[in-house]
């Protein structure tokens, strides 16, 4: 058994003998006029969280806006920039959390925690319009006796331990479109009345009436220099390669991708290749990226003011192919280890 496995399979056993703590806190009174936002397994500041906090706080005065975070540095941030933040393990951030009517989140119970989460509706913003299967529909295959077996097992758990499967713990789903709507139904075993059609606030950002705020996006600058110094910006957005065991960087070297070469072509016509890695894999690709003029990874965590700005987009199996789709221009597929990935 590998490490990660290793570490999963510690983590669910420490949740289970915490398994009090989740039914205790389905007690707590909460507060119908406190809602709470959390993104990224709690790392980032991005992605549909980030865009209706920003949004609420704004406009829905009458409810408490809260910002969890297992990042310190950007709950003093938030802070400084005038909105309400808390650092999660805190006394102050336990306690919103346990007190919260709503919890919104991007990628699973994890953007906050999934133990405390019990008794608050919890309101899946999801991070996309997925172009592969995901969820039962990938990960519950039943090929052979052992698969039915183990998933047996992992009903079993996740009917008594409902918090396990973080990304299914949830009582309302967001999604872009009506025709995807049975997409979400197999993939996380769901009906249709726990389904919400309204949009991804994170495309908000794509729309040219759409005013980034200074003070929250100091990406700005950064990409209007982007923009003088290059003709054309290229954004290239592979997403991870976790369930392969392998990076972005192994696909380059795999494919005997040549850095120098690209770049001097790049070089001769004024385009900035600008890479953007998944988040659980941005220093990977820093690490590798270290020569280029006009090959630049984006250190900036949240893609979107990026996309706003480039005239193409470069992706593989990325949702957000589907988001560029809007401002309706170039995109380009590399989808070198297709066979592999699916």
């Amino acid at each position: 058994m590998n490490r990660t496995r290793q570490k999963r399979l510690l983590n669910i056993i420490l949740l289970i003998i915490l398994s009090p703590i989740y039914l205790l806190v389905k007690l707590i009174p909460k507060n119908r006029k406190l809602y709470i936002y959390g993104s990224s397994l709690g790392r980032y500041f991005a992605d549909n969280s980030k865009y209706l906090f920003l949004y609420a706080s704004k406009n829905i005065n009458e409810i408490k806006h809260v910002y969890i975070s297992k990042n310190s540095r950007l709950v003093e941030t938030l802070r400084e920039k005038g909105y309400n933040a808390e650092y999660l393990y805190s006394f102050q951030g336990i306690g919103t959390v346990l007190r919260a009517r709503k919890a919104f989140l991007s990628h699973s119970a994890n953007d906050i925690h999934p133990l405390l989460l019990g008794g608050a509706e919890i309101i899946q913003l999801w991070h996309g319009t997925s172009l592969k299967k995901i969820g039962y529909d990938a990960d519950w295959r039943e090929n052979t006796a052992r698969d039915r077996l183990k998933n047996g097992i992992r009903r079993i758990l996740y009917f008594v331990f409902p918090y396990l499967y973080c990304s299914h713990l949830f009582d309302k789903i967001v999604i872009s479109s009506e025709n995807t709507m049975a997409t979400y139904e197999t993939a996380f075993g769901i009906k249709p009345n726990r389904i919400e059609v309204i949009g991804q606030p994170r495309n908000d950002c794509l729309d040219p009436e759409y005013k980034m705020d200074k003070k929250i996006f100091s990406e700005i600058e950064y990409l209007d220099n982007l923009k003088e110094r290059f003709d054309t910006i290229v954004a290239w957005l592979p997403t991870h390669r976790r369930l392969l065991g392998k990076t972005i960087v192994d696909l380059l070297d795999e494919h005997g991708f040549n850095l120098e070469r690209f770049d001097r072509f790049l070089q001769e016509n004024k385009i900035g290749l600008i890479a953007k890695p998944h988040f659980v894999e941005k220093d990977t690709l820093s690490n590798r990226v270290k020569i280029g003029n006009n090959i630049i990874v984006y250190r900036f965590v949240d893609p979107y003011p990026l996309l706003r700005y480039s005239d193409i987009l470069i992706s593989d199996y990325s949702s957000v192919y589907f988001d560029f789709l809007l401002i309706d221009r170039p995109i380009i597929f590399a989808p070198f280890d297709r066979k592999q990935y699916f």
